[in-house]
């Protein structure tokens, strides 16, 4: 009966676990409106799309010409977010805080590190 009962404690608290992780993406899913004040023009103001399918972050920053890259090392924990990118044979980090609908963080570029803010569209 004690191993009956450790089994299932120990399978309470592994669901619990995975659920809490599943609701914590629901705060950084959608499309946020970003401004990185000192970046080079075309890229002062984008947009970034976070999705999920089966647990699994993905994502995609949209310039206002149109451009699409597709974003790697995405990860979401403790409320920070995390992705790169490459535009014009540039890596790009971006590490940013999510509180409410907003994010402000910073992008390591190589011009060096730059503000970004964004809030979330609705």
């Amino acid at each position: 009966m004690k191993k009956v009962t450790f089994v299932l404690m120990v399978l309470a608290f592994v669901f619990a676990t995975q659920r809490s992780f599943a609701n914590d993406n629901k705060s950084v899913l959608g499309t946020w409106k970003v401004a990185v004040a000192d970046a080079p023009y075309e890229y002062v103001k984008s947009s970034f799309v976070v999705s999920e399918a089966n647990g699994v972050l993905s994502g995609k920053v949209v310039f206002e010409d149109g451009q699409e890259l597709k974003v790697s090392e995405l990860v979401f924990a403790k409320d920070v977010l995390k992705f790169a990118f490459n535009i014009d044979g540039n890596d790009i980090k971006v590490t940013a805080k999510v509180e409410n609908s907003k994010l402000t963080g910073k992008v390591d570029a190589p011009d060096g590190l730059l503000d970004l803010t964004a809030v979330k569209k609705l």
